[in-house]
């Protein structure tokens, strides 16, 4: 059950509201639209990098599969080196950055709105400050992520030219690449450079041993023989210089051909190994380059002619490397046959008688030729694995999908921001019906009036009509307060009459106290914070309900700024009550301001026109008193239609007169703060031992969540 009267109270928020929340909805809307439709669209291309973790190289078949635990890190590696400060001043040089419209150096509002006011603009950066600015610039466009856990790059472009992201962020992944295939090329080429170092000096350590060795036998030959009795070691060590002779020119040979090779002179390479495979591939180059000169450079056909002569130099490149690698078997064939010579020698001259210390000699020189050779040829064939690997490096990673020009914007997303800006709209929207209801606006509920006031409420009385049709038509001036004659079982009969028990309830707590040792009257102030609230129709509608049931009543209009009683009643006294209290005999008398009510035994005290002066002095006057003294003798309730507490203090005076204070409040129009500026004044003023109560008036049964079940009963 609470449940339900909660949701009916939200409901019946929402549609008293309900003007608020959509005009907050459609503000906001438009508002977030015109924003939207004004920002700058913004193109975001995306383009997708594979990073492959396993090693390689063209001169082996076989690829080496890293280490899966450390693929992770690899990746997240390579994520941060295209993210780096060096690829991304690359891609700003070779698109010219700089001077772009949208990352480039440009004037900023700042610096115009000194210009305009002609203040000396700062120095303009220098090179180098321009270039961090762009770098900075772009840098906040670019987005580098990785796709999960995958061995995928994103690599993403924000730009306000589509064709421009496109072409950045394709242009980032191309750098990357080549950039990594130049890192690989410059590591490969410094290895090569430092074992090149050491293969000079292997190759001096060569040179020297066998020199010392050649020596040793040229300066002790004769002596050798002499002592091994042996005539062969002067042939052999002939036949050992012719050796070394031709290993040494076929070495030369060699790293002439390695030269050319790594300049990639092809001319001289054919010319030098001058064979029938490389005479082919270079009479097919000539051919191809006399083509490619006879047309046009930016045409079709050159750029096919340039990719078949790429490919031609790799064949041509990759058959000269291996006929310089049979060469080098001939230079180890003569380094065989050089040691087969250096071992008959040892053999011969070990197999001689000769002392021992003569042999320790030859054995330890022989031993040091040995190792440096070994040395060389280490060397030697890792030097060629280098140069060839130096040309021929493939990178690590590759575009497996390149950007294309976006068609969609990526910013700003429409359809989010409008999602977004309702969903606010509408949190907005409540919140400021919830704020106006309770905090802001009028009231429309018993437990918010006893909330804010701290004053019970009486009753509720509805927005309704004051007759039917014929009945307005016979009489336009009638009055809402004359239902309690034309229509005692309406709504808001019924509510006046709840409003009747209330006070009477009110006065049994709070019995008038006697004076004079005789019954006095009651008398019953009806005030309000603000005008329009229906004040006086209460008050005649009150007055009426108690002369209904036989009680001597008296109605006081005191609302001397705005008397309108007479108009409810269509009566118009002879003469005002203002000229009474103002002492003027000559033209009122009490008597001639007292009219009897035309539907009812009530008596009324008329204030006919208005005053056009300050009245606070005339309903605090003694006169004033006498009235109501008077009036408590001789009827049993006596109301006073006093003036709105807000504009004017004429209600305050009064109230010190009153019994019980009837506060009526507009439903939801009467502001609560209004309201409990008025109920703090009549608590103040008022006297100690008079109650006050409420009514809530104008109730529009419409914008409540639901008609009363009940409302049936009194129409029927």
């Amino acid at each position: 059950m609470d449940a339900d009267i909660d949701l009916k109270g939200i409901l019946g928020l929402i549609r008293r509201q309900l003007w608020l929340i959509l005009s907050t909805i459609a503000t906001i809307l438009v508002l977030t639209l015109i924003f939207t439709y004004s920002l700058t669209p913004k193109y975001t291309a995306t383009s997708l990098v594979l990073v492959d973790t396993s090693t390689k190289n063209l001169l082996d078949s076989s690829n080496i599969l890293s280490n899966p635990n450390a693929d992770n890190s690899r990746v997240e590696s390579e994520v941060g080196i295209l993210k780096s400060d060096r690829i991304l001043l690359n891609v700003v040089r070779e698109n010219n950055l700089v001077s772009d419209s949208e990352f480039g150096i440009k004037i900023s509002l700042k610096d115009r709105i000194l210009s305009w006011l002609r203040i000396p603009l700062p120095p303009a950066p220098t090179s180098d400050e321009a270039l961090a600015r762009v770098l900075n610039s772009f840098k906040s466009a670019v987005t580098v992520n990785r796709n999960g856990l995958t061995y995928l790059i994103t690599v993403g472009v924000v730009s306000t030219d589509p064709a421009k992201a496109a072409q950045l962020a394709n242009s980032m992944s191309e750098t990357y690449i080549r950039e990594q295939i130049n890192a690989k090329v410059s590591a490969t080429l410094t290895n090569r450079d430092t074992i090149q170092n050491r293969v000079a000096a292997a190759n001096a350590a060569i040179v020297e041993n066998e020199k010392n060795f050649d020596t040793y036998i040229t300066a002790n030959i004769d002596r050798l023989e002499k002592q091994s009795n042996s005539l062969g070691l002067a042939t052999l060590r002939a036949e050992l210089e012719k050796v070394n002779q031709d290993r040494s020119a076929e070495m030369s040979r060699i790293e002439s051909l390695q030269k050319s090779l790594q300049s990639q002179d092809f001319s001289t390479l054919v010319t030098q190994l001058g064979s029938d495979a490389l005479n082919e591939f270079q009479s097919q180059r000539e051919s191809l380059a006399t083509r490619i000169a006879a047309v046009d450079d930016n045409s079709t056909e050159a750029i096919s002619l340039r990719a078949e002569l790429a490919k031609l130099d790799s064949s041509l490149a990759s058959a000269a490397s291996q006929e310089v690698n049979d060469l080098q078997q001939t230079v180890t064939g003569y380094q065989q046959q050089a040691n087969e010579v250096r071992q008959k020698i040892r053999s011969t001259v070990l197999q001689s008688n000769l002392p021992p210390e003569v042999l320790t000699e030859i054995y330890s020189l022989q031993q040091s030729s040995e190792i440096a050779r070994n040395q060389y040829q280490t060397l030697l064939s890792r030097l060629q694995e280098l140069d060839a690997q130096s040309a021929l490096q493939l990178p690590d990673s590759r575009v497996v999908s390149a950007a294309l020009v976006p068609t969609v914007p990526s910013f700003p997303n429409s359809r989010m921001i409008l999602a977004l800006a309702l969903l606010a709209s509408v949190g907005l929207g409540v919140g400021l019906a919830v704020l106006r209801e309770y905090f802001i606006g009028g009231f429309v509920s018993e437990n918010q009036i006893e909330a804010v006031l701290k004053v019970p409420l009486s009753a509720i009385a509805p927005r309704q009509a004051t007759g039917d049709e014929h009945h307005k038509l016979a009489n336009p001036t009638s009055s809402l307060a004359d239902l309690m004659v034309t229509a005692p079982l309406s709504l808001f009969s019924e509510s006046v009459r709840r409003l009747r028990l209330t006070l009477d309830q009110q006065e049994r707590k709070h019995p008038v106290a006697k004076r004079a040792g005789d019954d006095e009257g009651a008398i019953i102030m009806v005030s309000s914070a603000l005008p329009s609230e229906g004040k006086s129709t209460m008050a005649l509608s009150l007055a009426r309900a108690y002369a209904l049931t036989g009680k001597r009543t008296l109605l006081i209009d005191c609302d001397l700024r705005k008397p309108s009683v007479n108009k409810h009643l269509n009566l118009e006294p002879n003469h005002d009550f203002i000229d009474y209290l103002r002492q003027d005999r000559s033209s009122a008398t009490l008597t001639s301001l007292i009219m009897r009510d035309p539907l009812s035994n009530l008596t009324v005290l008329l204030g006919g026109r208005r005053s056009d002066i300050a009245t606070d002095e005339l309903v605090m006057s003694e006169k004033m008193g006498r009235i109501l003294a008077s009036a408590r003798k001789h009827f049993d309730y006596v109301v006073l239609d006093t003036p709105p507490v807000e504009p004017v203090v004429d209600g305050l005076y009064l109230a010190r007169h009153a019994d019980m204070i009837v506060f009526v409040i507009k439903w939801a129009s009467t502001p609560q703060s209004s309201a409990k500026r008025a109920v703090a004044a009549l608590k103040e003023n008022k006297n100690p031992d008079a109650g006050i109560v409420t009514l809530l008036n104008q109730q529009d049964r419409a914008k409540m969540s639901g008609n009363y079940s009940y409302s049936g009963y009194y129409t029927e």
